[in-house]
């Protein structure tokens, strides 16, 4: 088949995932014709990523959903013969490569790549038996599984038995035009950096209030021209606030809104704390990264020590910025992302 007439069918959960993962379509470094299929069709969602993306939608695709026996996985394989490379993503997708490994080869299906984003709770999710035994089946017969996440690839190698060769650690990509070094210092709505400030920039969520709280307490032993600045996802923000009080801390204490420019507020952190855990994406670390910021990465066992040595040295805290630039623009421009994955996506069909 020419190449500018590939048919490509990417399986989400619900359509809220359509435009992540289309950001990247136009520079894969060839044409193809992108079709949606979701697990959650009736879950609502924004139709013009559709539209602005070029995207279709599968009509009468079989919901591939839930529990699945024979009669949907065979439903489900021959929903995917017209295509020349199937894409699966997540959990919510596993019955799709079931699908293809019970019935690619008497279907003569095409090659599928699976993508694993992770979570917080990903671990938790992942260890029971069962659940291992259903990935390990079904993503057997998957030419490669794609994540940013080197524990995940960790993880599917030694309890979903996929082989390393078959790993793809592949960053979701960043806009690095958004993302720049500086910026002015009241580019934020509400609260503007004085020039005797430095802050620390985190993001708060359900999953990080924990370690978001270590952060307000931290502060106390910390210099007192340093402020933390959070970043939220629709997470409360009373009992940040109401520690930060009892601290006597919250003048130096900022929740940004949801809505704020984080490209700005990365710009204006002096360092990045990333919070997120090892099976999760931490895009806004990518980002922090991108603005020329000092970023202390997950795993280091005394938060407080690493915040100090970077506070007390400010030339590795400016080289570290400036090394941090250096390999946001060679290794996680969006387009850098969206061409590692066309090559990829081009050995599976060419097989």
């Amino acid at each position: 088949m020419a190449a500018d007439n590939l048919r490509i069918l990417h399986c989400l959960r619900d359509g809220a995932l359509i435009a992540e993962v289309a950001a990247g379509f136009g520079a894969f470094g060839f044409e193809a014709a992108h079709t949606i299929a979701l697990a959650n069709p009736d879950v609502s969602y924004d139709k013009s990523v559709l539209r602005a993306n070029n995207l279709t939608v599968a009509r009468d695709f079989p919901v591939f959903g839930g529990s699945a026996g024979p009669g949907k996985l065979i439903a489900i394989g021959n929903a995917l013969a017209s295509y020349d490379l199937v894409v699966t993503y997540g959990w919510d997708a596993i019955n799709v490569a079931m699908a293809h490994k019970v019935f690619g080869q008497h279907l003569k299906l095409p090659p599928l790549v699976h993508h694993e984003q992770g979570s917080a709770g990903f671990l938790g999710k992942e260890k029971g038996f069962k659940r291992k035994l259903l990935r390990r089946i079904a993503l057997s017969s998957a030419h490669s599984l794609v994540t940013g996440a080197p524990a995940i690839g960790d993880f599917a190698r030694r309890h979903w038995s996929v082989a390393a060769p078959r790993i793809a650690h592949i960053q979701p990509g960043i806009d690095l035009k958004r993302f720049r070094p500086s910026t002015k210092p009241d580019a934020l709505h509400g609260l503007v950096k004085r020039s005797a400030e430095h802050w620390i920039g985190a993001n708060l969520s359900v999953d990080t209030a924990a370690s978001a709280s270590k952060l307000v307490q931290s502060l106390q032993d910390l210099p007192g021209d340093w402020h933390l600045v959070l970043t939220t996802e629709q997470t409360s923000t009373e009992e940040i606030r109401s520690l930060a009080e009892g601290l006597e801390v919250s003048h130096r204490v900022h929740v940004l809104d949801r809505l704020a420019d984080e490209a700005k507020a990365m710009a204006l952190f002096d360092i990045y704390v990333e919070l997120a855990g090892p099976f999760e994406a931490a895009p806004r670390t990518l980002q922090a990264m991108a603005a020329a910021t000092a970023v202390i990465r997950r795993g280091k066992a005394d938060l407080t020590s690493a915040l100090d040595d970077l506070i007390e040295d400010k030339a590795a805290r400016r080289a570290l910025a400036a090394s941090n630039r250096q390999q946001a623009l060679a290794q996680f421009d969006k387009a850098v992302s969206a061409r590692a994955l066309g090559s990829l996506y081009q050995a599976a069909i060419a097989g």
